[in-house]
């Protein structure tokens, strides 16, 4: 009897456990588990934070002002401040995290390397102004001690976010090379090492003006724009150098010009190499004569052909009209027809002359899809001596034509386009894929059928 009751008495308990699990444990946020961190600076807001100073690990000292949005250093030098650097360090400012309390009052505090901190951050958020001092590591390397300039204690923050706060002045200041609206610019040129490169931009469409005029490849100028607008100073050489040839800025090496509007938005000037991986450079706005990576350099100083366009016709297939087509003594003439009216009007390819039905609209928008993909694999100069192949004709956006000429020579395809110099030469496959479509093989002919079995034998008369 008494086991029995000693049974339910489990049994209930076991059950009020299970609900205590259910109603309680298993609707509590995990969140209040965890431990609750103090913040060094309770309530700061970064975006409060005015002013700031800061002691590197190096010695620099750099004293930092906001205005507005943008921030300014003030000390050593007079420059515009890296936002993001900035942001990371009053970010991190407001969010540090106290992980210990070491000492409230300690006898000495060069066991901490808090008598000669590393580093040294003032601010000020609308008070008075506050200073973090940071010392040496802990023993795991997990912590650093800090301590706050107005109070005795000593604690330990996250050593990771150290590297954030340890900021040089060349760190913290604006390293673009150039502050410029990249869409501003419509003109480009390029002077020195490459020879003389203009570009021009007509609409939304970039066009070479030199050494040779010809379409431009939008992507190759918009590549150059991105580097010229985002590219990175990598050090200060002189703020105030006294002469610029022994950084070979006098003269330079190129000069790159930007403007728009017919005004100048931008100029740097390339000089000589510093090193194996970088080389001097200057921005006309600023005296500095500052270093950046040899491949943004290189960059600025590519030769006129990267910049041409690849493609050999402009037009695309939903702005394409008519197309003639000239294959030795043959010419034929395809034009886009609209068919219905409204929301029903559609349009068709045809061959319009000679006029032949049999031709499908499919088949000539293959042929005007393969030739809009014929894409130069280098330009070179046009042969002395070849053999048309093809020609074509292409009229599109209403009025604009343009004629590219395929030809051969010395088992080579390339091709000419009106109006520019130069050849594009081209891959055999791309050629000979376009010309099957224009002149599909004849269908094989059909096979003799064989005698029928059990027919009669043709007659063989015998002299």
């Amino acid at each position: 009897m008494k086991r029995g009751r000693s049974t339910l008495f489990l049994l209930a308990l076991a059950a009020g456990l299970g609900a205590y699990i259910w109603f309680v444990e298993m609707k509590r946020d995990p969140a209040d588990d965890a431990p609750k961190m103090e913040k060094v600076f309770a309530s700061l807001n970064a975006d409060q934070i005015g002013a700031l100073t800061l002691t590197a690990s190096n010695g620099d000292v750099t004293t930092l002002k906001k205005n507005g949005i943008a921030w300014t250093i003030e000390s050593p030098i007079t420059a515009p401040a890296d936002p993001s650097e900035v942001s990371g360090v009053t970010s991190n400012l407001a969010t540090l995290d106290l992980t210990r309390v070491i000492d409230e009052k300690p006898a000495s505090l060069e066991p901490f390397g808090l008598d000669a901190p590393r580093l040294r951050l003032t601010f000020t958020a609308g008070g008075a102004p506050r200073t973090l001092l940071l010392g040496t590591k802990t023993a795991t390397g997990g912590d650093t001690y800090a301590k706050l300039d107005d109070s005795p204690r000593v604690f330990t923050v996250p050593s990771w976010l150290e590297q954030s706060l340890d900021r040089t002045t060349f760190q913290l200041r604006n390293k673009v090379v150039v502050t410029v609206d990249r869409e501003a610019i419509d003109h480009l040129s390029i002077i020195g090492a490459p020879g003389t490169i203009e570009l021009k931009k007509n609409g939304s469409e970039w066009a070479l003006v030199q050494p040779f005029a010809g379409r431009a490849d939008g992507a190759e100028v918009g590549s150059l724009l991105t580097r010229l607008s985002s590219g990175q100073m990598q050090a200060i050489v002189a703020e105030e150098p006294a002469t610029l040839d022994v950084y070979g800025l006098q003269p330079p090496r190129t000069t790159v010009t930007a403007t728009g509007g017919g005004k100048t938005l931008a100029q740097v000037f390339v000089g000589s190499a510093s090193g194996d991986t970088a080389v001097h450079m200057r921005d006309a706005s600023r005296p500095l004569v500052f270093t950046v990576e040899k491949s943004l350099a290189d960059d600025l100083q590519r030769a006129a052909a990267v910049y041409r366009s690849k493609d050999l016709f402009a037009f695309r297939m939903f702005n394409l009209a008519r197309l003639v087509l000239t294959r030795g003594d043959t010419t034929r003439t395809f034009e886009k027809k609209k068919t219905g009216t409204g929301a029903d009007a559609t349009e068709t390819w045809a061959q319009t002359a000679p006029a032949d039905p049999a031709i499908s609209s499919g088949t000539i928008d293959d042929l005007a899809s393969r030739l809009s993909t014929l894409r130069a694999e280098a330009w070179e100069s046009a042969p002395a001596s070849a053999t048309s192949v093809l020609t074509a004709v292409a009229t599109f956006d209403g009025t604009r034509e343009e004629r590219v000429t395929i030809v051969e020579a010395g088992g080579q395809m390339y091709a000419l386009r009106d109006g520019e110099q130069g050849a594009a030469r081209l891959t055999a496959p791309a050629v000979t894929d376009l010309l099957a479509v224009l002149e599909p093989a004849p269908a094989a002919a059909a096979p003799p059928t064989p005698a029928t079995a059990g027919a009669p034998a043709t007659p063989v008369t015998r002299p």
